[in-house]
């Protein structure tokens, strides 16, 4: 990272002005100490000694005056002062001194005196004060007694600033130092570690968070912020759902509708054929051209193919309404009422193929569908399983819930379908053996529309090989209502 960077993060200018400020603020403490703790001082010690001194004055009237030369000198050195005694007044300058008996630290002389007062003295003499004194058995002779004091005491303690100097700029910069590493880890370092989340959420990483415990502004910021990545990330999440159920429902629709441009197709060619036979016949009936001149024969054949047209046309109209997605009248029916129905339909069928049949349905079938298209698509598994059996085998129905759904099975035994056209059974139109299902009159249209039927109603159909046998699987949901 480039210096010019380094001094744009908010960590350096954090810690930066935070050093500068506490250094500032030391050297003001400093300057200030400087400045008033001496004065301070000097007016402390006055107070203290004018009444250590008047305290002093009184205990001297309980002694002797040859006695007090021991009390004197203790106060002298507790009080780091001078005392000198007078007898009388002491304000003629001509005075003498008086000698204080077994004192060594008062003063005796004129001389003494001159030495800490005059002009020429070393020692400035700012503080004077004086008590007169009776001592003990001595009333008719009065004394002066004299405190000096100077600015000694505070020459002392500016010394002491100015020596201590180094280690008081010492002490201000580590403290400095310390102040501002804790400060700027307190604020600049949340900062940083949001702005990199704040970073990766602009990148639509939405995986790391802040996770502050803090209790201040700068946690609600960032738990604010991790709200805003999770929801940011679960609205993005729904959208590209969205998005991909979109795409799915596109695809789905394509396919519809190519599935609807071959279903039409295929219907129009299948249309197709019967109308031209129709057209044929009925045109050699009008010219009277043989064989069609024989009326008997032949108009029961024409209707025929006219019955055919309309039944492809019905089941080309509903499973028309099955892909348009048209609603279903849907009511609480009986699966197995409509299956025996279905079955006992085709009986004569399966007579004429000589095909036996064996069914296993259970009681109480109940299911919520359309009992008129449920019979057509019924009717479509069972014709199927008929016109595909080889004549003398066996067809097996079997019926019953398992797991809150009815499960039905249609067996039709040696009649194995082919693997490659099973995915295809299902399809509008898809034949496996042309010529036998026209000549059975399917249209094509059973098991696609089959299919259809079922799955509108939330059910699943299958077909599939078991062995040499087909097997046709149709699963409805059993009604949960009452019936």
């Amino acid at each position: 990272m480039s210096r010019k960077r380094i001094t744009d993060r908010l960590s350096f200018k954090v810690f930066l002005i935070t050093f500068i400020v506490q250094v500032m603020f030391g050297v003001l403490i400093y300057a200030f100490l400087y400045r008033a703790t001496p004065l301070t001082w000097n007016m402390v010690r006055r107070t203290e000694l004018e009444t250590a001194f008047e305290k002093f004055a009184k205990e001297l009237g309980t002694v002797k005056f040859r006695e007090c030369g021991q009390m004197v000198d203790e106060f002298i050195l507790a009080n780091e002062c001078h005392i000198v005694f007078y007898k009388g007044e002491h304000d003629d300058p001509n005075r003498l001194p008086v000698s204080v008996p077994g004192s060594e630290y008062a003063l005796r002389t004129r001389w003494d005196v001159k030495q800490l007062t005059g002009p020429d003295s070393d020692a400035e003499m700012n503080f004077m004060i004086s008590e007169h004194v009776y001592f003990a058995q001595e009333i008719k002779n009065e004394y002066t007694v004299v405190c000096l004091w100077s600015q000694r005491g505070e020459n002392v303690l500016w010394q002491a600033l100015q020596k201590t100097l180094p280690l008081i700029v010492a002490a201000i910069v580590l403290v400095s130092l310390l102040c501002s590493f804790i400060y700027t880890l307190l604020f600049a370092r949340p900062v940083q570690k949001l702005s990199a989340v704040s970073g990766k959420i602009a990148k639509m990483d939405f995986t790391a968070k802040s996770r502050l415990k803090r209790r201040d502004e700068i946690g609600d910021l960032g738990r604010d912020l991790d709200m805003l990545s999770s929801n940011l990330d679960e609205t993005i999440t729904k959208l590209n759902n969205r998005t991909e159920e979109l795409e799915r429902e596109m695809e789905r629709t394509s396919e519809l509708e190519k599935q609807k441009d071959v279903f039409f197709a295929a219907a129009s060619h299948e249309l197709k054929t019967p109308i031209t036979i129709a057209q044929g016949q009925v045109r050699g009936m009008m010219d009277g051209i043989e064989p069609y001149n024989d009326l008997e024969t032949y108009l029961p054949k024409t209707l025929s193919n006219l019955k055919r047209m309309e039944s492809l046309i019905n089941e080309i109209l509903t499973a028309s309404r099955m892909q348009a997605g048209n609603e279903i009248a849907l009511q609480t029916e009986d699966f197995g009422l409509i299956l025996k129905k279905r079955i006992e339909e085709i009986s004569d069928l399966l007579d004429v193929r000589g095909i036996a049949l064996e069914t296993a349905i259970d009681d109480g079938l109940f299911f919520e569908g359309n009992k008129d298209l449920t019979s057509m698509a019924v009717g479509s598994f069972l014709s199927n399983a008929v016109f595909y059996s080889s004549e003398g085998s066996k067809v097996t129905v079997t019926s019953g819930t398992s797991d809150g759904k009815i499960v039905t099975k249609i067996r039709n035994t040696d009649s194995h379908i082919d693997e490659k056209d099973l995915p295809h059974l299902f399809e509008a139109f898809y034949r496996t053996d042309n010529s036998r299902s026209r000549r059975n009159g399917g249209s094509g249209l059973g098991l696609y529309l089959g299919k259809l039927i079922i799955e509108r109603q939330n059910g699943t159909v299958a077909l599939e090989n078991d062995g040499q046998d087909v097997v046709a699987s149709i699963i409805l949901p059993l009604s949960t209502k009452n019936t």
